[in-house]
């Protein structure tokens, strides 16, 4: 039995809950450095939050990521603590993040098992599109529309293109679990 790519719902969060996740982002950024993924091309602007900071506004997303999990990719996932550092991706025109995976690849006791997108633009862009790789290219054109949300295995290899205007904003979850066995 084939397993699915990735998991998607379109519009979970309304255009006003995006807003407000993002004014809560604003008030709530942390200070971090971004660690992008090694050999690739990545110009997007990177910030933080710690999940504590907003995870009351995230429990459709999180419940989404969870079900998901159960149905389409079996996971063991580890609970998310409040410490949790969060990526908020800003992509302004001609920015990107070339070919990669968010894999954690040196952490003894546990392994990034999916990576779960939430779509937060809250204007119009045009290009950014994510983009998976299992055997060919696939255009994910599922997440373009603001409240989305798409959950994938973080051993995928994805890209994001270059914007060709506009602003396209994401919120990144890694969820990790024990060790791939």
């Amino acid at each position: 039995m084939r397993k699915a790519l990735f998991a998607y719902t379109n519009k979970l969060y309304s255009l006003e809950k995006i807003k407000e996740i993002n004014s809560v982002i604003d008030q709530n950024l942390h200070s971090s450095k971004d660690y992008p993924a090694a050999k690739t091309t990545k110009t997007s602007e990177v910030k933080f939050i710690h999940f504590g900071r907003i995870g009351k506004f995230l429990l459709p997303f999180t419940q989404f990521v969870l079900s998901s999990n159960k149905t389409n990719f079996g996971f063991d996932l580890h609970q998310l603590t409040a410490d949790e550092v969060l990526n908020y991706n800003v992509y302004k025109k001609n920015t990107e993040y070339d070919w990669h995976i968010d894999a954690e690849l040196e952490k003894p006791l546990f392994d990034i098992k999916l990576t779960c997108l939430l779509n937060c633009s809250d204007s119009s862009y045009d290009g950014g599109d994510l983009c998976l790789f299992s055997g060919k290219e696939r255009i994910c054109e599922e997440f373009n529309t603001p409240g989305s949300i798409i959950v994938f295995p973080s051993f995928i290899n994805h890209r994001v293109t270059k914007v060709k205007s506009g602003e396209r904003k994401t919120l990144a979850v890694w969820w990790s679990g024990p060790k791939f066995r």
